[in-house]
């Protein structure tokens, strides 16, 4: 469980408001067993940019300033490559089926995944079939190990 997405509010109220707020995101982001994939990639791309997440420390600063040193080295097109990983964060949120803030989607959808792990089956089995669906390839989403080679040769990253 994280600390950022806000899933501790529901996990704390129980069984229910897990349930209920689960099946609120998935009909908030148009969730369904298709699109699931879409989802995961926007979050595979941000650790592509951000690989140490929010790191606000003085060794992050300082090697990110070492880092920039070379940023207009011709031979290293920094510039350049940071412009293919912007491009290609846009494109997965246009990519998906609801427009919108993409840190507000990837929260949104970031919680459901800590939600959805505290939903057993019988839980599961209460929801109608699309939602229950959506909800079990959220939980088996990272089982595809290839996202990360499909998603680097999509946007030639």
């Amino acid at each position: 469980m994280c600390q950022r997405c806000g899933c501790q509010q529901f996990i704390e109220a129980g069984r229910e408001a897990v349930l209920k707020r689960a099946v609120e995101i998935v009909a908030e982001l148009k969730l369904s067993p298709s699109n699931v994939d879409d989802y995961e990639i926007t979050e595979t791309i941000s650790g592509i940019i951000a690989p140490f997440g929010l790191r606000e420390d003085e060794v992050f600063r300082i090697a990110s300033w070492i880092s920039g040193l070379h940023d207009d080295h011709p031979l290293v097109r920094r510039g350049e490559q940071y412009q293919k990983h912007m491009r290609a964060f846009q494109d997965s949120f246009a990519r998906l089926p609801v427009p919108g803030d993409p840190k507000y989607i990837a929260t949104t959808y970031h919680q459901l995944e800590q939600l959805a792990r505290r939903l057993d089956e019988a839980a599961l089995a209460s929801l109608p079939f699309e939602t229950q669906k959506t909800i079990e390839a959220v939980n088996h989403v990272h089982e595809d190990k290839t996202r990360l080679s499909r998603v680097k040769e999509r946007y030639g990253l």
